[in-house]
């Protein structure tokens, strides 16, 4: 089928996964399987709304404070319903939003089906009429769940399609993808299955004219042994038909370096990806004092090869009640922590921040000086 990329390197054969994949186009195209309901084409009243030029990447290029740009993430209704109430008053958050704020509708949550992520869409852009939306989608080719890999591919309202790469997501769509092998962490074995997940899901969107202008994403657990350059390198090939050289958006989970190791911690790991953004690394031998060793050294990418920092996204998790010893980042972590890693990350370079935590978190993190003054509410 055009448009459909597959990769022996993905750890599932070709022979294995093209029958598969070619159904998976089919079912994709299949308007009475795939109906979006809610859909439709925004009212007029919304199609008049004149909206500022909005940054080839995730966020601006400027000074820390113009770079800045939140992901917000989306749950469910009750999220929707926060955001589109203006009044700070009787808990509206929508106010704090900017232009370049990005909407992240969660599709992994248990209740968010394809049909219900649709309708928080919807609602989103009649509040929202510029602000760009991102589905967050999980790794299943199961289109009635949650979790189903191309949900809201077919949304005119939606900009991108991104996918969790990580264990759960990876291993719970092994249910739709009997080939698929279990998960693996080592790189050497995790880049080419990305490589090959990130061409399929390119492939599936340009082969399917209403999802074709979609950019197509990842957010990938956060491990050292990782390089998120080379695989931002990889996102901007697999954007390149949408006419430009470096359209691939990234999130990587950086919320537990927050979690474990606060604003310096958090300094630390974010320059240690800004830096695979802008550097390769290679192993060489040396002969010092008349004994061999092996060395790692830097060098610059060549800007043409250079992934865009403006595409990368890094994550904070918190909570408005924090619990202590809490092996999650999101149920450990204060909204006063969140601020200051954000603020640390922005200082570094960094522009765009995915924020996962809930409503009541959040009107925490506007009220801390750190943010405060980058989001100060408009009501």
């Amino acid at each position: 089928m055009a448009g459909i990329r597959t990769d022996t390197r993905s750890g599932i054969s070709a022979r294995a996964r093209r029958p598969f994949a070619v159904a998976l186009v089919s079912l994709i195209a299949a308007p009475a399987l795939l109906s979006v309901e809610g859909a439709a084409s925004p009212p007029a009243a919304e199609a008049q709304v004149s909206c500022p030029p909005l940054p080839p990447g995730l966020s601006p290029v400027g000074p820390g404070p113009a770079r800045f740009t939140m992901l917000i993430r989306i749950n469910q209704q009750g999220n929707v319903d926060t955001y589109t109430n203006f009044n700070e008053a009787t808990g509206g958050l929508g106010g704090r939003v900017r232009p370049q704020d990005i909407f992240v509708i969660n599709t992994r949550f248990q209740t968010t089906t394809p049909t219900v992520a649709s309708e928080l869409a919807t609602d989103l852009r009649a509040a929202f009429p510029c602000n760009r939306i991102i589905a967050l989608n999980g790794m299943s080719f199961d289109p009635t769940v949650p979790g189903y890999a191309f949900t809201l591919f077919d949304h005119p309202d939606v900009y991108a399609l991104i996918n969790d790469f990580e264990p759960s997501d990876w291993n719970a769509g092994r249910l739709t993808d009997p080939t698929r092998p279990l998960w693996n962490q080592k790189y050497s074995v995790a880049l080419p299955r990305i490589k090959g997940w990130n061409g399929l899901v390119a492939g599936t969107l340009a082969a399917n004219p209403p999802a074709a202008g979609k950019r197509s994403g990842l957010v990938p657990i956060d491990d050292a042994t990782w390089n998120y350059g080379q695989i931002a390198q990889d996102l901007d090939k697999k954007n390149s038909r949408l006419g430009g050289r470096h359209l691939g958006p990234q999130s990587v989970m950086t919320q537990d370096a927050c979690a474990q190791g606060g604003p310096t911690g958090y300094s630390s790991r974010v320059k240690a990806i800004l830096d695979q953004y802008k550097f390769k690394f290679i192993k060489k031998t040396v002969k010092r004092k008349g004994k061999k060793r092996k060395i790692t050294v830097r060098q610059k990418l060549k800007k043409k090869g250079r992934p865009s920092l403006n595409n990368l996204s890094l994550e904070i998790a918190f909570s408005a009640t924090p619990t202590a010893g809490s092996g999650m980042a999101i149920t450990s972590t204060s909204a006063t922590t969140a601020a200051q890693c954000a603020a640390a990350g922005l200082k570094l370079g960094g522009g765009a921040f995915l924020f996962f935590a809930a409503d009541d978190a959040m009107r925490l993190l506007f009220q801390q000086p750190q943010i405060a003054f980058l989001r100060p509410p408009t009501t």
